[in-house]
């Protein structure tokens, strides 16, 4: 099994819910397949993340950790699918920006605080790489392809 999003919403609701039989409710399914699945996603992880003894279910120190981190990727993945639309309709520009992880102590978290006050409809991304990979990014293309109106800029040490 591969490690997909629904695995997170099912492991997320399950989590929030303290229940299985709420949560199948909520994720309009039936709870034999969610708890299959739940059983599955511990498999893979190699991880039990639920306390199944306990009435009501608690969620083990792993399952804790796995809850706060699935809820992370789940709302980033929110966030993107929201601006993609916004780009996709044109009410939004999107702009990339490369940067090396030392630039973090430098110049760039200010650039950015400005960037977002002067430009509050633009969509800003950042990409942690190496100089390397910019250089490639920068040759191929890669950082400027997503928004109607493209803009690249790399930010070396």
């Amino acid at each position: 099994m591969n490690l997909e999003l629904r695995h997170l919403r099912y492991f997320a609701a399950v989590a929030r819910e303290l229940s299985f039989s709420r949560a199948a409710e909520q994720l309009h399914i039936a709870q034999p397949p969610l708890s299959r699945q739940i059983r599955s996603l511990e498999e893979e992880l190699g991880a039990e993340l639920i306390d199944r003894g306990s009435r009501p279910l608690r969620l083990t120190p792993a399952g804790r950790f796995f809850q706060a981190q699935a809820q992370q990727v789940l709302d980033r993945m929110t966030e993107v699918q929201a601006a993609t639309r916004r780009i996709a309709t044109g009410t939004r520009t999107w702009f990339g920006i490369g940067f090396v992880p030392s630039t973090l102590y430098g110049k760039l978290p200010e650039v950015i605080r400005r960037f977002r006050e002067a430009q509050p409809a633009v969509e800003l991304s950042l990409f942690e790489m190496t100089t390397v990979e910019q250089i490639e990014a920068s040759w191929a293309a890669e950082l400027d392809e997503f928004g109607k109106k493209r803009a690249k800029y790399l930010i070396y040490e």
